[in-house]
């Protein structure tokens, strides 16, 4: 993570001190937000409708540059230039060494402090599985430019370490902690400006017992639960279904169960049978549930731990969604703000859906948008590269009139299979880009060798990009209103 870190910032100073500064549009706000993906060092402007950044990313607060004659490229500083359109009509902003001459030229400033470290006060045990950890000074609300994104909180016994957001008045928390149990923790404070060294050892937490529950006997007392589990522990990756355990009841008859913390993403918890069953979709470093049987008498708690690794997938392999995987990547990104998609900035596979996907057993041959459409444009709906088609797809779903039998990308988006209990909706038609690798690897995943599909990728008001799947040609303009044929794709990421 340090090693990150110290990339980022040092990339950022880099690329902004190179930039000579320039005159500034007058319209341009007097602070912008860019939000860091510390997984692929993307850096982007925050929109102005958005109010934070996501969960663990971190935010920087940048000035606007006041006059050629300011100096803010030096030591303790960082500089961002900032493209944005002259079309009141669409507007973007987008981070670049040089703008072209056609987009607004913005240059902003920010003073550059690494986080200091944290000096944990108190700590105090919240019951039998978790934790608050007070902070005795936060820098939340002092490093404007570079506020605290979130803090690394290490066990000093087991060395497992938790990402936990600042909380109000210093507080951390924490939870998923075993009962009966003491603990010490080491905490680092993380910001875009890199991470602070590792604070002194917390104070001693203890926590408590797990609850019982007493109720006065009866003329045939009941005798309290009492069960076992067959498997304590399991690990599976990401998009697998889980094997769970089987329990063993030793005691009184089990009126319900309980879980604690609760079942994470894609797996469900019956509070009849005690069961966890299911497919997790996120990756899960090892997590201890505490499964409580309860009845009339009293209660008893197992604990099964469950890790979650990350699925690696290969080109010719069936994804989580159901399809054959075509594209592989370091990591790619669908549009920001692209709501719905599963990876969002951390893409990393593309799978193509099935040709029955349409409820037919081929590919249909429909017109790119319907009606009156087919002559106007739907704003967006240009892009071209990988990571563009989802933001495509969306665009062209947005624009009214457009329907699924006569138009592609609305029949891409209509697309929404259930595998393994989880119902996929973030399908979409392929950038012009997109489009290509499915063609390249056309045989690996079965697609036809024959044929001409629409890609999302928009090329003016009337016509829109396509590719022959026996040659690989790409033609665009191509007229809206041909029917053509069209085939969903998926990104996701680990």
């Amino acid at each position: 993570m340090q090693k990150v870190l110290r990339l980022l910032i040092v990339s950022v100073l880099l690329v902004t001190s190179s930039v000579a500064l320039s005159s500034t549009s007058a319209s341009a706000a007097s602070t912008i937000t860019t939000c860091t993906d510390l997984s692929n060092q993307k850096i982007v402007v925050l929109k102005a409708d958005k109010k934070s950044c996501k969960s663990f990313s971190p935010s920087a607060m940048w000035h606007l540059e006041l006059g050629d004659n300011s100096d803010h490229s030096g030591a303790g500083f960082a500089t961002l230039r900032v493209c944005s359109s002259k079309n009141p009509y669409f507007t973007y902003q987008k981070i670049s060494t040089d703008c072209p001459k056609f987009q607004v030229t913005t240059d902003y400033w920010r003073a550059v402090s690494a986080p200091q470290t944290p000096e944990p006060a108190t700590a105090t045990a919240q019951g039998y599985d978790s934790a608050v950890i007070t902070l005795a000074k936060s820098e939340t609300a002092t490093k404007l430019d570079a506020p605290i994104s979130f803090y690394l909180i290490t066990d000093a016994k087991s060395g497992v370490t938790t990402k936990v957001l600042p909380g109000n008045l210093g507080r951390l928390y924490l939870s998923g902690l075993s009962s009966e149990s003491t603990y010490t923790f080491t905490i680092t404070a993380v910001s875009v400006d890199g991470i602070s060294p590792a604070s002194a050892i917390s104070p001693i937490i203890t926590t408590g017992a797990l609850p019982v529950v007493i109720v006065a006997p009866v003329t045939a007392p009941l005798a309290a639960p009492a069960f076992t589990f067959s498997s304590a522990s399991e690990t599976k990756s990401a998009g697998s279904s889980i094997t769970s355990y089987t329990i063993s009841s030793t005691g009184g008859a089990i009126a319900s169960y309980s879980i604690s913390p609760a079942a994470p993403a894609g797996l469900t918890f019956s509070t009849s049978t005690g069961l966890l069953s299911g497919t997790p979709t996120s990756v899960a470093s090892a997590t201890a549930y505490t499964v409580t049987a309860t009845n009339a008498t009293g209660s008893a708690g197992r604990t099964f731990t469950l890790t979650v690794t990350l699925a690696v997938y290969t080109v010719g392999q069936t994804g989580p969604g159901g399809g054959k995987i075509f594209y592989v990547a370091s990591g790619f990104f669908t549009q920001v703000g692209a709501s719905g998609s599963m990876c969002t900035t951390n893409c990393k596979y593309l799978e193509v859906a099935p040709n029955t996907w349409s409820g037919g057993s081929s590919d249909p041959a429909i017109s790119w948008s319907t009606g009156a459409n087919r002559t106007a444009e739907a704003t967006g709906a240009d892009g071209t590269a990988i990571g563009d088609g989802y933001q495509n797809s969306l665009d062209v779903v947005a624009q009214a009139g457009n329907l699924a039998a006569s138009s592609t990308a609305v029949a891409a988006r209509a697309y929404t299979p259930t595998v393994s209990t989880i119902t996929f909706n973030d399908w979409f038609l392929p950038s012009k880009d997109e489009l290509n690798e499915l063609y390249l690897q056309k045989s690996t995943v079965g697609m036809p060798s024959v044929g001409i599909y629409w890609t999302s990728s928009e090329s003016g008001a009337s016509t829109a990009s396509i590719q022959g799947f026996d040659n690989g040609f790409q033609y665009s303009p191509f007229d809206k209103y041909l029917a053509r044929y069209a085939r969903p794709v998926r990104a996701f990421g680990p």
